[in-house]
């Protein structure tokens, strides 16, 4: 029922967008990387009688602008860890993108929507944070393009989000002895769970996955740690409401590309 829900919300939101939306967020501050402005996300043409399809690979790999990360006092564990920024870590991505929540669950993209994860007009990863078993944050940003002017531009980008959270959520099935909570109602206009996953190593990891859209651009946020079997992360759970950690993705992912609400 979410999935198709949030489908039809979609594609109706960019087929009667006639101009481009707007959303305030707060600017993300960097350092030394993902400092350039928003790309111009070129467009296909229609097929005759036929919805235009979204962006193509042709200008993948551009830099996602700096305001378009979460700032780090909305990512969990902030508080213990005062996180870098993560304009000043982010670095684009020119083939084929991953994310967290899929790779610890062992999931491949849906068969069919292969092509998805290899092409878009602006995409890029940030990781900071410790490693081992101190929390390591990572956003994954992946902008299709605008979607005022191609619906397929939001279809698509639903489509990655509706494939990474349903990785997340059956990750039992492609990662034996994995264990999944999702904690975001059904309803809610984000995902988050909470994923443990037996790694080949005896050691365990722990994923804190939120997963959210904004018009044409889907974006991963995942919090991890890895720790041997029987223990846990070195430095305590300490996150803001989902809701909360949501926002702080959504805002600026809508201050930075057009046609966001």
């Amino acid at each position: 029922m979410r999935s198709s829900t949030r489908l039809i919300t979609v594609t109706a939101a960019a087929l009667l967008c006639a101009g481009a939306l707007s959303a305030c967020g707060p600017d993300d501050s960097g350092q030394d990387g993902g400092k350039s402005a928003a790309p111009a996300a070129p467009t296909t043409a229609a097929p005759a009688g036929g919805t235009a399809g979204p962006t193509t690979g042709a200008d993948q790999g551009k830099a996602v602008p700096a305001k378009a990360w979460a700032d780090t006092k909305s990512i969990p564990m902030d508080e213990t860890y005062h996180f870098a920024p993560l304009a000043a870590n982010a670095k684009p991505v020119t083939g084929p993108i991953g994310f967290k929540g899929m790779e610890l669950c062992h999931a491949a993209p849906p068969k069919g929507d292969e092509y998805m994860y290899t092409d878009g007009a602006a995409r890029a990863k940030a990781a900071v944070g410790f490693g081992g078993d101190r929390w390591t944050a990572q956003q994954t940003v992946d902008f299709w393009g605008d979607p005022t002017h191609s619906s397929g531009n939001a279809q698509t980008a639903y489509a990655i989000e509706r494939g990474i959270t349903e990785a997340v959520t059956n990750c039992a099935r492609t990662a034996p002895g994995a264990t999944v909570k999702v904690t975001s109602a059904a309803d809610a206009p984000y995902f988050a769970a909470t994923v443990t996953a037996p790694q080949p190593d005896g050691s365990t990891a722990t994923l804190h996955e939120y997963v959210v859209l904004g018009g044409g651009a889907v974006t991963e946020l995942a919090v991890w740690a890895t720790a041997k079997a029987g223990a846990q992360p070195k430095d305590a759970w300490k996150a803001p409401e989902d809701k909360y950690v949501a926002t702080g993705m959504t805002a600026p992912l809508c201050e930075a590309f057009p046609g966001c609400r």
